[in-house]
């Protein structure tokens, strides 16, 4: 009989997920499916006590519908792999909980890697390539951002630790010069304090598609072209965007290929590269999503590549691994 490997997702509560475009599910459905243990714990259950990193644990028992068992109180370092799978915004709670998860024993395998998570935004992680991607400011100078502006006339506005759509912004130097106070609530946070924020100039090709490349261990595993709607300019799924079938560009691949092996280095596994008009403007790893949108246009079950290439990653160092991976 095969040992079964046992999978600990830390995840948001299952009330709080969006299921049209979840992909943690699908990861988790596809391991039951093939008869490995997957577990399910959140931050306010998560405790470091000493140098262990603990928390009150639940089996998943059905994906659909969706059932957790009886709570543990467990060590994560019992389980052969986890997969931090928050849902941005990236804030203290999400950043101290990446500290409690550098406790992990390094035998634990990390899709992605906390360290990783931590480090990089994914707003701001593009432009270690800079030729890959359309103009972009960092800033929370007004004046800085109004002179970005004024060079490039139309512009993109978004904060730097959120996600699906939330928070951007069309503005042009026209509106930004006669009212200047238009900057006012993005460069402010909950509570009101000064924080940097993304311009980036706007490409009208936008109108033609945002496509999301997937990538599983550095190689493209599908795409979706996410359409706005007549009139509009944000792109992205949980702003109604239509999704349709597509390929990846040559350009793209050339990208694709360029970023690699950082992100391999990095143990960034999971990836969600974002281009418009063959610009990248985004590299998600946080919870990269749209998976199910990717199966759905393509005829694809980029699930089961995931955790085909999961094992084919764990092979070396735990015996079902090696076992799922033959």
């Amino acid at each position: 009989m095969k040992n079964t490997c046992q999978f600990l997702f830390l995840m948001d509560p299952y009330e709080t997920l969006n299921l049209q475009t979840e992909t943690s599910l699908l990861i988790m459905q596809e391991l039951l499916a093939r008869n490995h243990q997957v577990y399910w714990l959140e931050s306010s259950a998560m405790y470091l006590i000493q140098d262990d990193p603990r928390g009150v644990i639940q089996p998943v028992q059905s994906v659909e519908p969706f059932v957790l068992g009886q709570g543990r109180d467990q060590s994560l370092n019992d389980y052969d792999a986890v997969l931090l799978r928050f849902d941005p915004p990236f804030d203290s709670n999400y950043l101290h909980t990446t500290y409690i998860l550098d406790y992990l024993n390094p035998a634990v395998f990390q899709f992605n890697s906390v360290a990783s998570l931590r480090n990089f935004n994914e707003k701001i992680l593009p432009l270690r390539w800079p030729e890959l991607t359309p103009p972009t400011l960092i800033s929370m100078d007004r004046d800085v951002l109004l002179n970005f502006a004024q060079q490039h006339e139309d512009v993109i506005v978004k904060p730097l630790d959120d996600c699906s759509g939330r928070g951007v912004k069309k503005l042009s130097y026209h509106d930004l010069k006669k009212d200047s106070a238009v900057l006012t609530g993005s460069l402010l946070d909950e509570s009101q304090h000064p924080r940097y924020i993304v311009m980036q100039k706007f490409l009208p090709a936008v109108k033609n598609g945002d496509k999301r490349v997937y990538l599983i261990a550095g190689d493209i595993a599908g795409a979706v072209n996410r359409i706005p709607g007549q009139g509009k300019y944000l792109a992205n799924i949980h702003q109604g965007a239509a999704c349709e079938k597509t390929k990846v560009s040559d350009k793209e691949y050339r990208a694709v290929q360029a970023i690699r092996p950082f992100l391999i280095e990095q143990g960034l596994f999971l990836v969600g590269v974002d281009f418009i008009d063959g610009l990248i403007t985004e590299i998600n790893v946080t919870s990269p999503s749209a998976v199910r949108q990717i199966n759905q246009v393509m005829g694809e079950k980029i699930h089961a590549k995931i955790v085909d290439e999961m094992f084919l990653a764990m092979k070396d160092r735990c015996r079902c691994g090696r076992q799922e991976a033959a």
